[in-house]
């Protein structure tokens, strides 16, 4: 039904009276309550130009007006009060707002368009710092480098969850994001996909602000709306541009056995190869203030056990899980899933080491996952416990082949995540490692063979060890806690521990006469 006064558009729209008449859809609806004026349902209309506007219906209109405004239905509405919109949090740029009266009139109209009518903002925009933090946007990007779900204590008392992690835009520009409530439990069921592939994140009505100095993305309350992997064809683009080669694996060489064993899969993004990422000490790591991956050489001096060194995985979803004792008659152990929210028997020991790794410039601790540990312990978690479904019962017993990875030097390819900027966490995330032998083997790492050879022609190779190789100048006690003289004992990474290469001196043969006559002269 059409109206039979003249619709106008959004923009359109003053204070100056209420006899205004629209055609607009709902594009987002969440209700919150007011001490004063109790529940309401909050409204994002959208016209066919695109404009939106924020709009309100109080809670004594809920029933007759409220459940007119349903999500992607267009609605011809008249009579409605235009007030100034709050400059903080504003779902939109509108400079006003529309609220429900007791005249208001909401009917149907035959004008259909599915349009999500997104206003995406661009990253390097975002990050120029010119936009109007008060005014909620539209970003898209690939969720990287997901962090564990985590549960805080606000000031009031209260407890909070939130999950950090990182978005990329199609540029390969990045910001630092951070969900709380809901839409971080969201996230957490696609953590393992993020990890193996492209997850694609929507957040519409996001705020921009900062942590510690930080820029960052994160939902304004309930106002905000979290989509994963939207049907929209920014985000297939997206999923394009980053899509993943699993062709390429790392391949070592197994000494103990004299066999090639093939490592897990390498995942390696189409348009962003290690290469490109710059080489960093430890000391510029650390202080590194921006969210990004580089690639740090380092010598292993020691594991830290206070973590453990495996733990039980769902085989369902891939998370860890609790082992639980359920009666005493049972002699097959039970593992209580998070996850899966039960009780499970199918689990897979799953490697988690963390590494005390040292350079020239300074300490740190590397956290390694199933995948990447495998590739340096050369063996997998399953496969050493044989079969066993028991938990740790002393930490400073490690197996073997865990031992075997101190004192040797790797080179890490590192994430320097938000929580280690804004947070100060000291341990670093590792998402590909190579090890002196595959640093020679992989050739698609043409910057990292380039500088091991400037390496190895300018000198011993000291503290760089292959897999199957000691120097007596690394501490061979592979024991977890050491001591600070044992720590200073490693080679540094330095020029002046190398070995000074001595002169060719060429020899001529000269006859007597010829050396008579030179000392003559």
């Amino acid at each position: 039904m059409m109206s039979s006064q003249k619709i106008l558009y959004l923009s359109q729209l003053k204070p100056r009276r209420s006899d205004w008449c629209i055609q607009v859809k709902a594009i987002h609806t969440w209700k919150q309550f007011n001490a004063t004026f109790g529940e309401s349902l909050e409204i994002i209309f959208a016209d066919k130009k695109g404009h939106k506007i924020y709009a309100t219906c109080r809670q004594n209109q809920l029933i007759s007006l409220g459940s007119k405004c349903v999500i992607g239905e267009w609605k011809i509405i008249e009579n409605m009060s235009v007030t100034a919109a709050k400059n903080s949090l504003r779902p939109t740029d509108h400079m006003y707002k529309i609220s429900f009266i007791g005249q208001i009139k909401i009917t149907n109209c035959e004008f259909v368009n599915e349009d999500m009518f997104l206003s995406l903002v661009e990253f390097k925009t975002i990050m120029s710092g010119n936009l109007n933090s008060s005014i909620l946007i539209d970003v898209l990007g690939q969720a990287m480098d997901v962090g564990d779900l985590q549960t805080i204590q606000c000031q009031n008392g209260k407890e909070r969850k939130k999950i950090d992690f990182t978005l990329r835009d199609i540029n390969d520009q990045r910001i630092a994001c951070c969900l709380w409530g809901k839409f971080d439990e969201m996230l957490e069921t696609h953590i393992e996909e993020a990890q193996r592939g492209v997850v694609v994140c929507l957040i519409r009505f996001a705020k921009i602000g900062s942590f510690r100095g930080v820029l960052q993305i994160s939902n304004a309350y309930d106002i905000s709306q979290l989509l994963i992997n939207p049907s929209i064809k920014e985000a297939c683009d997206l999923k394009e541009a980053f899509k993943y080669d699993e062709a390429k694996c790392i391949v070592a060489s197994n000494e103990d056995d004299n066999q090639v064993l093939k490592q897990d899969t390498t995942i390696v993004y189409q348009n962003q190869s290690w290469s490109e990422y710059e080489d960093k000490t430890i000391a510029e790591m650390v202080n590194s203030t921006q969210i990004e991956k580089c690639k740090v050489m380092c010598t292993v001096y020691d594991i830290d056990t206070d973590y453990g060194w495996y733990y039980f995985g769902c085989k369902v979803c891939n998370h860890r899980t609790f082992k639980v004792v359920k009666s005493r008659d049972t002699t097959t152990p039970t593992f209580w899933c998070e996850k899966c929210n039960k009780f499970v028997s199918n689990v897979s020991p799953k490697f988690k080491l963390h590494l005390m790794l040292k350079d020239d410039t300074g300490t740190t601790k590397f956290m390694l996952l199933d995948t990447i540990a495998s590739k340096i312990a050369m063996e997998k978690a399953k496969k050493i416990l044989n079969g066993s479904l028991e938990e740790i019962d002393d930490s400073e017993l490690l197996p073997q082949p865990i031992k075997d990875i101190v004192g040797k030097t790797f080179k890490f390819g590192v994430a320097i995540e938000n929580e280690n900027i804004a947070y100060g966490v000291e341990i670093y995330k590792v998402l590909n490692v190579w090890s002196m032998n595959n640093l020679l083997m992989v050739g698609s790492q043409s910057d990292t063979v380039s500088a091991l050879e400037t390496t190895l022609t300018s000198g011993d190779v000291g503290s760089f060890l292959t897999d199957g190789e000691e120097s007596s100048g690394v501490l061979k006690t592979p024991s977890s806690k050491r001591s600070q003289d044992d720590l200073d004992d490693l080679p540094d990474l330095t020029s002046t521990s190398k070995k000074i290469c001595s002169k060719a001196i060429k020899i001529e043969k000269i006859s007597e006469e010829e050396l008579k006559n030179k000392n003559n002269n």
